[in-house]
């Protein structure tokens, strides 16, 4: 069950991120670095990070090292993505805004909006795969 308290940074493991979208990385030193991340930067700006750096096409971890100092000097992060891509990145569940229950009173009835047709998660992902040069096997 989905807990809409809980931060989606809070289970994502940042270094499954980074291996996942090959990034240049010192295996040997990758903990140590990601550990002083997070300590100084802390969790969330670290992950936000490493999704802006992918974003910006940036794959080396020193690059998400130089966004998050960047970030500190301005005091906020300065995203350039959107929550979608944020989503697919972390490999965060999709969690629906819940819907005001219709008030039943009205004895009038309700006339039904066309609603636009949904993006296909499969077309969207096809599309970030390619931004990212992975290919299309899935």
């Amino acid at each position: 069950m989905l807990n809409p308290y809980q931060q989606p940074w809070q289970e994502t493991n940042a270094e499954g991120v980074l291996h996942a979208y090959g990034f240049e990385l010192d295996p040997a030193r990758l903990g140590v670095v990601l550990a002083d991340y997070e300590n100084q930067y802390g969790r969330e700006w670290m992950l936000l990070a490493i999704v802006e750096s992918l974003y910006q096409g940036r794959y080396k971890v020193t690059s998400v090292g130089q966004i998050l100092r960047c970030w500190q000097r301005r005091g906020q992060p300065r995203l350039s993505f959107d929550r979608e891509f944020q989503r697919f990145v972390l490999g965060e569940a999709w969690q629906p805004i819940v819907a005001p229950v219709p008030d039943t009173t009205d004895s009038a009835p309700v006339e039904s909006v066309p609603r636009p047709p949904a993006i296909s998660a499969l077309r969207v992902e096809r599309k970030l795969r390619a931004l990212v040069g992975l290919s299309q096997a899935v």
